[in-house]
């Protein structure tokens, strides 16, 4: 049984809800865990309410019972019609998350100073907490504490829930604000995201929340009509540090990871620390900081892609939403990590149809428990193929 159709509001340039959309065609909306999500919706041209689908306004897209699955910024407004049509023709409105506001910034070197004061060449933050390094950055290049020139008067920062470890990174001039904010999050094992909260929106941290006892999928319990995982090898099993060497002695230190599926396989990768003076104190901290990052970035990733069915007992976005941990019977044992990507699909006739991405090298900074899972199925097999040889 489909569930049902997912509510659809429009807002305008001030964050202002103007009204509702409840003849859409279809809609597709895909909120993604520490990326930027995207919705696509289709309507009839003649419709009252195409009027209010203009670039400069935005959606704010909730469940049947209010649950708030993703808003964002209108980004395209495409028009078609065929020789069959006896209409006006129709709609296809395109737009992102409100987490794509954090790709429009960069990290300056002296987010305190005007452009024209960006004397040095990067800029080196530290923190007890992760949360705490994320919400600076954000604040400094981007919020309340950001430059006139450059503060989004709409953006705030939710309060400090100090999550995750200690941190000590230094970012080259201008590096993208949302790719940095990517890296440590991943590191760290925490989610961000810019949500709409009343007429303002919200720079929010967070920790997957383990969901994996009460959301399961099953062929068996009757939740799922199909299931396929992928992998997909190293990039990196080996980071090479270089710190200093301009103005300072050169220092260089290697870290290893081994992969889960391939033990044996060793992948260099070059990590550009020379800007990194080697007299700093803390300079051991900011070596392993970015090793870590190449580690986790470079790491195997393998991916479970299910399609789950509504049911009375278990609906998204009430009882599980992206950055949850969930389980899925993969090969006939549970595998449990967190739901990276989610989309749904809705239809008048059809209702709201939903298909789970789970797992990725993110999370907890190594590999992604269903990589290391497969590479555990790995070695079973080959000790069955061991024993009927022998």
């Amino acid at each position: 049984m489909p569930s049902p159709a997912l509510r659809v509001y429009v807002r305008n340039a001030a964050l202002e809800r103007i009204g509702q959309v409840d003849d859409y065609t279809s809609l597709t909306v895909v909120p993604r865990y520490n990326a930027i999500g995207s919705f696509v919706l289709e309507i009839s041209a003649d419709s009252g309410k195409a009027n209010l689908l203009v670039e400069g306004n935005g959606l704010i897209i909730r469940t049947a019972d209010g649950t708030l699955v993703d808003s964002g910024p209108i980004r395209t407004v495409d028009w078609s019609r065929s020789k069959d049509d006896s209409g006006a023709g129709k709609l296809t409105i395109g737009g992102v998350s409100d987490t794509e506001m954090l790709a429009r910034y960069t990290c300056w070197p002296a987010p305190g100073s005007a452009i024209g004061s960006q004397a040095d060449a990067v800029y080196k933050i530290s923190a007890v907490v992760a949360e705490t390094a994320m919400r600076t950055l954000v604040n400094v290049n981007a919020g309340p504490g950001a430059l006139a020139s450059r503060k989004n008067a709409l953006l705030t920062l939710a309060a400090n829930g100090n999550r995750g470890p200690a941190i000590t990174r230094q970012l080259n001039q201008f590096d993208s604000l949302f790719a940095v904010l990517q890296d440590i999050a991943n590191a760290a094992g925490l989610g961000f995201r810019v949500a709409q909260v009343g007429s303002g929106l919200q720079f929010q941290v967070y920790e997957p929340v383990d969901r994996s006892g009460i959301a399961r999928f099953a062929f068996r319990l009757g939740n799922l009509t199909d299931a396929n995982y992928s992998t997909t090898p190293p990039t990196c099993t080996r980071a090479i540090v270089v710190a200093g060497g301009q103005s300072s002695p050169r220092q260089c230190k290697t870290y290893d990871r081994t992969d889960a599926l391939f033990p044996g396989l060793v992948l260099e990768q070059f990590v550009d620390l020379t800007s990194v003076d080697t007299a700093s104190v803390d300079l051991a901290a900011q070596m392993d900081q970015a090793a870590e990052e190449a580690l986790t970035s470079g790491a195997g990733q393998g991916s479970l892609a299910i399609s789950p069915i509504d049911i009375p007992q278990l609906r998204y976005g009430r009882d599980y939403q992206v950055g949850d941990t969930v389980s899925a019977m993969v090969r006939e044992s549970w595998m449990t990590d967190v739901v990276r990507e989610v989309t749904l699909a809705c239809t008048a006739t059809d209702g709201v149809t939903v298909k789970v991405a789970v797992g990725s090298s993110d999370g907890d900074g190594t590999v992604a428990r269903i990589y290391r899972f497969l590479a555990q199925v790995k070695k079973d097999v080959g000790r069955l193929k061991t024993r009927r040889s022998a």
